[in-house]
């Protein structure tokens, strides 16, 4: 049996309907009123978790990194100071949101232990990253790891930190391209995590429109993420790719008609053959 993952009272696994994640991220661009109204209109859509990102931009890319100056700079402008964070957190929770959040510096996953997080998520460019990876498994909350930009064997290295530690987790499929072509999805791959990994295993989608989600439904995933936003008009961060509150509706509605389609909860009681059953003939 495939291990479950519990994340503030939601079963991820199999034969279980699929939950849908808003992620806000930082499409408010630094405007905490904006960040306010994500929240209702994400809500509104039916979204069953809310994942912002909570980080120190000087410390989120490696000085390194020939981009660093350039996103650190974006980064900052949109950052929320740590008290309108707090507020933003406490306004969620007063609307029954369950919230998680991405970090990506060790001092970030004390603050976000601090605002309550159900679980942390783990960028797809922070997977080798064992110095945070080892920060968050001290807390022995579950993890969500998106896996681009990587393979098998790096994310083994992780889990197996993961398994010793008798953390659980959930892995991400996913593409880090912003946006994608939908034919770029590789959702075959969902599969071949399935294969190599027990848990359960999600996708991270960042393509225009709700075209992708039901497919990864269908392709196995057993969570889905993508990208919100209150105005797909904004062109900076993911705005341009990002669903809205319809969008998301939409999303859920495909979700359980899929999940519907493919476990048939109510096959037993329906019994849909029984008419034609006495035309099944036997002999020897």
């Amino acid at each position: 049996m495939r291990k479950k993952v519990l994340i503030d009272n939601v079963l991820i696994g199999d034969n279980e309907p699929i939950p849908f994640i808003a992620e806000i991220g930082v499409n408010h661009l630094g405007n905490f009123d904006r960040a306010i109204e994500m929240v209702d209109k994400a809500l509104e859509g039916g979204s069953d978790f809310l994942k912002f990102q909570t980080y120190d931009a000087l410390k989120r890319y490696d000085k390194s990194n020939p981009k660093y100056k350039e996103f650190t700079k974006l980064l900052s402008e949109w950052q929320l100071s740590k008290n309108q964070e707090k507020k933003l957190w406490q306004y969620a929770k007063s609307k029954n949101a369950k919230i998680f959040t991405s970090v990506y510096d060790e001092d970030s996953v004390d603050f976000a232990i601090e605002l309550g997080t159900s679980a942390f998520k783990v960028a797809a460019f922070e997977i080798t990253n064992k110095k945070l990876i080892k920060k968050i498994i001290k807390s022995s909350l579950p993890i969500i790891i998106s896996c681009g930009m990587t393979n098998i064997k790096e994310i083994k290295a992780t889990t197996s930190l993961l398994d010793k530690a008798k953390v659980e987790y959930i892995l991400l499929h996913t593409v880090s391209s912003y946006p994608l072509m939908h034919e770029d999805s590789y959702l075959s791959k969902i599969q071949i995590l399935k294969e190599n990994f027990n848990c359960p295993i999600g996708h991270s989608d960042h393509t225009h429109g709700t075209i992708i989600p039901p497919l990864a439904a269908a392709a196995g995933a057993q969570i889905i993420e993508k990208h919100f936003t209150v105005n797909p008009k904004f062109r900076l961060s993911d705005n341009f790719f990002s669903v809205t509150s319809e969008e998301v509706k939409r999303i859920k509605f495909d979700l359980d008609y899929v999940f519907k389609a493919m476990f048939s909860p109510n096959f037993a009681k329906n019994d849909p053959e029984k008419f034609m059953r006495d035309f099944k003939k036997y002999s020897e």
